[in-house]
């Protein structure tokens, strides 16, 4: 990897006439978008993207887009024609515009109460035992082709598995349907690219009918027959006249719930994966007590984020300045927690991966309303997964490159696979 330091002085790579959207598709940046992120950082902290949008890429402004919602709130609902038409013609764009994260107080309010009595820390606490032997038997599984000499993919074998079958669980979608609504998602998180393709909204949009019509048909048996899952209790939450959901927002948060619940997870336990294999000596974090674990965990999601863009799309409520750059009223911003991960103002030696360091907390998960219910879900996760895998396989090594899907708003994989060192096969 090449790092770009912060004062760098080298060629503008806007010169070319592309916009930045463009070259983070392209090579080098669609495989190592960091040297780009630095070179804006220093240059073009508050960048309008010929895309629409104000593409803002320092920690401390993006800290500030997020924890003030009055002056960046979302789309409002009775302007969403005006503000952001293609939500009017695209199924997929009006899903993000109006779900939980892209609402505003006090809608936003209502919804994130009515789901957090059922996504609370006492339940996530209860997956526990769970997740812990799904992670034993997925790296159980793992090892022992590894053992064999097969080369395997940890992508597909338990980056996946893991978090697809803890949110299946907590929400309630058969076994036999997972693998077919988990390829879906790729296609949806698409639509928070801010150069999306027309090709890519239309596999997003038909990626969401398909969902949607799934997930109305789960409803409908929840709400025939109630079980002790996420959706029978949100069914509850839509049938009580004292305080309801309606049918449109029981569909978005299921959306929401779906698309976020596994894909981002799966790319943080990649991340890790790969952190670990290019940094063996730091391999005793994963070997001490669950909060080192964690700590190794954390600092992947700072150096190497799942989500690169957030997903709300937000507007300026007024002119405001960021980093000595006007807004406008009505600009449309999107924030960039890849490029907010990498500021040294907030991280010293940011392009160093150094877990247990001090100072700023990540913006992975998001800030202030808007931080991810399911963040504690996903360290769980991570951290039950990443030390038994490293206990387990201690001599894992790359067998090729690993895959990366073309993506601006996640640097999610396709693939990752590995070898075991001839070392560790013979033990």
């Amino acid at each position: 990897m090449i790092n770009m330091p912060a004062d760098d002085t080298g060629p503008n790579p806007l010169e070319s006439g592309r916009d930045v959207l463009d070259l983070l598709l392209s090579p080098p940046a669609h495989l190592d978008p960091y040297p780009l992120y630095a070179w804006l950082r220093t240059h073009a902290p508050v960048h309008p993207s010929a895309y629409g949008a104000h593409l803002i890429s320092r920690y401390a402004d993006v800290e500030h887009v997020l924890k003030h919602p009055e002056l960046f709130p979302g789309v409002p609902e009775d302007a969403l024609a005006r503000m952001f038409p293609l939500a009017v013609g695209h199924e997929a764009y009006e899903v993000l515009v109006t779900s939980l994260v892209g609402s505003n107080p006090p809608k936003h309010t209502r919804l994130r109460g009515l789901i957090g009595r059922d996504f609370t820390t006492r339940r996530v606490g209860s997956l526990r035992a769970g997740i812990e032997d799904l992670a034993g038997r997925l790296v159980t599984e793992a090892a022992e082709r590894l053992r064999a000499g097969e080369n395997v993919d940890l992508h597909a074998a338990v980056s996946v598995p893991m978090p697809l079958h803890v949110i299946s669980d907590l929400l309630g979608v058969p076994h036999a349907d997972r693998s077919r609504l988990a390829v879906l998602v790729p296609a949806m998180m698409n639509v928070v690219d801010p150069a999306a393709t027309p090709e890519a909204v239309a596999a997003a949009d038909a990626a969401f009918r398909e969902l949607g019509t799934y997930m109305s048909q789960l409803v409908a048996d929840r709400r025939r027959t109630p079980r002790d899952d996420l959706v029978s209790a949100l069914v509850s939450v839509h049938d009580d006249d004292s305080d309801r959901l309606s049918d449109d927002e029981l569909r978005t948060l299921l959306f929401t719930l779906w698309s976020a619940g596994f894909e981002t997870t799966a790319t943080g336990i990649d991340n890790a994966l790969l952190a670990l294999i290019d940094r063996p000596e730091l391999g005793h974090w994963l070997e001490g007590t669950e909060r080192q674990a964690a700590a190794f965990a954390e600092e992947t999601l700072r150096y190497d984020p799942s989500v690169q863009v957030a997903p709300g799309i937000r507007f300026a409520a007024e002119p405001v300045v960021l980093s000595g750059v006007k807004v406008p009223a009505g600009a449309q911003v999107r924030l960039m927690l890849g490029a907010a991960g990498r500021d040294e103002a907030a991280f010293p030696e940011p392009d160093r991966f150094l877990p247990g360091r001090a100072g700023a907390a990540p913006l992975s998960f998001g800030a202030g309303i808007h931080y991810c219910l399911g963040a504690g879900l996903s360290r769980l996760e991570m951290t039950a997964l990443l030390p038994r895998l490293h206990r387990e396989l201690p001599g894992l090594a790359l067998a090729g490159p690993p895959g990366r899907r073309r993506s601006i708003p996640l640097r999610d994989f396709s693939s990752l696979t590995v070898t075991l060192t001839d070392e560790i096969r013979r033990r």
